[in-house]
């Protein structure tokens, strides 16, 4: 047992007080790792027998997982894939107080489910792993972007669109929070949310998107 000091207090020595740098460093690994397991794909060949690379829009998200097998599945691979960024990043909150950490671990468990180590480095699109892995780091911002993010897909049926208007908008509701400590995260989560819908941005500008009701008909 550890002595006390002259105050009387006894020394904290809780993990989180004096993390270990090869558990912070091991824990960022983990959570590119959790974020690659393709929970789309497994549930896809599992339940139906479909490979979401090879048909639809080739992509092993939610939404395509959706149109090919059905909303059910679709709505199970959503809540897959948020819950492995919920994951990595409420754990990394135990190791370390530190808001470099959790954004390291909030980056790398995207960045697992985009370039998945498990599918040559391929993979989904991001955004339901960056929705549950912001959900530690501050629910009421969150919350009313994915709020602006349904309203454009009810509006618009384009799931990419709305997409694009979450991680947009948490650049005004951090701020309108005063999360300014996350701000810096949510520019380059938008960069790297429209890098991996460039097609899709593409396609909007073309009229050729898909449309979420057309493609349920």
């Amino acid at each position: 047992m550890k002595a006390p000091r002259p105050d009387g207090e006894f020394p904290n020595t809780s993990f989180t007080s004096h993390p270990d740098a090869s558990m912070i460093y091991l824990w960022i690994l983990a959570s590119y790792v959790l974020g690659s397991l393709p929970f789309g794909i497994i549930i896809a060949r599992t339940c139906k027998g479909i490979d979401p690379r090879t048909a639809g829009s080739g992509n092993p998200g939610a939404t395509n997982v959706a149109r090919l097998c059905g909303l059910p599945w679709g709505i199970l691979t959503l809540a897959c894939d948020l819950l492995k960024g919920l994951l990595a990043v409420q754990i990394s909150l135990y190791f370390s107080p530190d808001a470099w950490f959790h954004s390291a671990c909030v980056l790398a468990v995207i960045g697992g489910h985009i370039k998945s180590c498990f599918l040559g480095f391929r993979g989904g699109k991001g955004v339901s792993t960056t929705i549950g892995a912001l959900i530690p780091l501050g629910l009421p911002p969150l919350l009313c972007a994915v709020g602006c993010c349904v309203a454009v897909i009810a509006v618009s049926s384009f799931v990419s669109l709305g997409s694009l208007t979450l991680v947009s908008s948490l650049l005004i509701f951090y701020p309108l929070f005063d999360r300014f400590d996350l701000l810096p995260l949510a520019v380059v989560l938008t960069v790297l949310i429209f890098w991996t819908h460039r097609s899709n941005i593409g396609r909007l500008l073309r009229g050729e998107e898909k449309s979420w009701r057309k493609s349920r008909n």
